[in-house]
């Protein structure tokens, strides 16, 4: 009885789709100090489209780079990453706009951001 409500439990779970979005600031390579919002898709079975991208600030500013272009599926266990400069965001939360990233899936969750306290010093760009 038991092994059956753990097995149904675990399939429950495994098809929930989970995404993680964290925020940390740094410079490009350009030398632009900019916020990175980074997406990670936890689900171990399950793809996440990401349609939308913003800052919810006064007024909200919306991430479109070209760079990174919208709408991304991510596979399980997949991250993705885009950037904002720092200068397009008000003044008022330009120090302290890591809970302000906010990241809409094609189910229409909004996920907000957390501050990503665990960054290398020096790493490449998730999903390039």
């Amino acid at each position: 009885m038991i092994d059956t409500v753990l097995g149904w439990l675990f399939k429950i779970a495994s098809l929930m789709r989970h995404v993680r979005v964290r925020t940390h600031r740094a410079y490009l390579p350009t030398n632009t100090d900019c916020y990175f919002i980074n997406v990670t898709n936890l689900s171990p079975q399950r793809d996440a489209e990401i349609t939308h991208v913003w800052m919810a600030s006064d007024p909200e500013v919306h991430v479109l780079n070209s760079q990174r272009p919208l709408p991304r599926r991510l596979r399980p266990e997949e991250s993705w990453e885009t950037w904002i400069q720092v200068d397009r965001l008000p003044e008022n939360v330009r120090e302290t706009a890591h809970a302000l990233a906010r990241v809409r899936l094609s189910t229409g969750s909004v996920i907000k951001s957390k501050r990503n306290e665990n960054v290398p010093p020096i790493g490449s760009i998730p999903g390039s």
